[in-house]
C-alpha cells in the first residue's frame, strides 16, 4: 500500500507542477514571467541530521508565482508561488536527499533605496530520505511540513531569501527541522 501511496502523491505533485506551467499557456502570457531559479543551502537544526551532513546541505530550486491559489489574507502587495527544490549531501557519513514542494504565500513590503524585504509562511510536502556506511537509514518518506519565509529583493531581477522549516517527523529516524538560505534570479 506504500507503493501505492507514494505513487499518488507524486502524481498529485506533478499535476500541481503542470497546472502551474499551463496556466500562462493558456492566458498567451509568457512563461518565464514569475519564474525563478535558485541555488543554496539547507542548515539542519538537530544534532542527528548535522553529523549526515557535517554542516548542511547544498541545494537548487525553483519557483513559480501562480494567481490561481486562493490567498489566505487579501491585498495588493500578497502573491502566492509554488516552489520546488533538492539538497543533497554526500558525504561519508551517509547520503541525504532533502526535496520540499511548498505553496507560498509572501507579502512584499514598500521598497527602500531599491530593495524591498518580503516576509511570509508556505506549506507543503517534503521528500526525504539517508542511507551510508555510518548513518541511520531513513527510506524515503513523503511528510507535511511548513516554516517561515523571510527576504529581500536586491533589485528587480535578484533576491536573498531565508526559510526555516518544520517537517513532520512521524516515523522518521531524523527530524528535518532547519534553515534554508538561497540567492535567487527572478525572470
Amino acid at each position: 500500500m506504500s507503493n501505492l501511496a507514494s505513487l499518488l502523491r507524486r502524481t498529485a505533485l506533478m499535476l500541481v507542477a503542470g497546472a502551474a506551467i499551463a496556466t500562462p499557456v493558456v492566458a498567451n502570457a509568457s512563461l518565464t514571467d514569475g519564474l525563478s531559479i535558485r541555488g543554496g543551502f539547507f542548515l539542519p537544526s538537530t544534532a542527528g541530521t548535522r553529523a549526515v551532513t557535517d554542516v548542511g546541505a547544498w541545494g537548487v530550486g525553483v519557483e513559480y508565482k501562480v494567481g490561481w491559489v486562493p490567498q489566505v489574507f487579501n491585498g495588493e502587495h500578497w502573491s502566492t508561488s509554488i516552489s520546488a527544490d533538492f539538497h543533497y549531501s554526500g558525504r561519508k557519513t551517509g547520503v541525504l536527499r532533502y526535496i520540499p514542494v511548498m505553496i507560498n504565500q509572501v507579502y512584499t513590503f514598500e521598497e527602500i533605496d531599491g530593495h524591498s524585504a518580503y516576509a511570509g509562511f508556505s506549506i507543503g510536502a517534503t521528500t526525504f530520505g539517508v542511507n551510508g556506511a555510518g548513518a541511520v537509514r531513513q527510506p524515503t518518506v513523503t511528510r507535511v511540513a511548513g516554516g517561515l519565509i523571510l527576504g529581500v529583493n536586491l533589485t528587480k531581477n535578484f533576491y536573498l531569501e531565508g526559510r526555516y522549516e518544520w517537517v513532520d517527523k512521524s516515523g522518521s529516524s531524523y527530524d528535518l527541522q532547519g534553515l534554508r538560505g538561497y540567492v535567487g534570479y527572478r525572470f
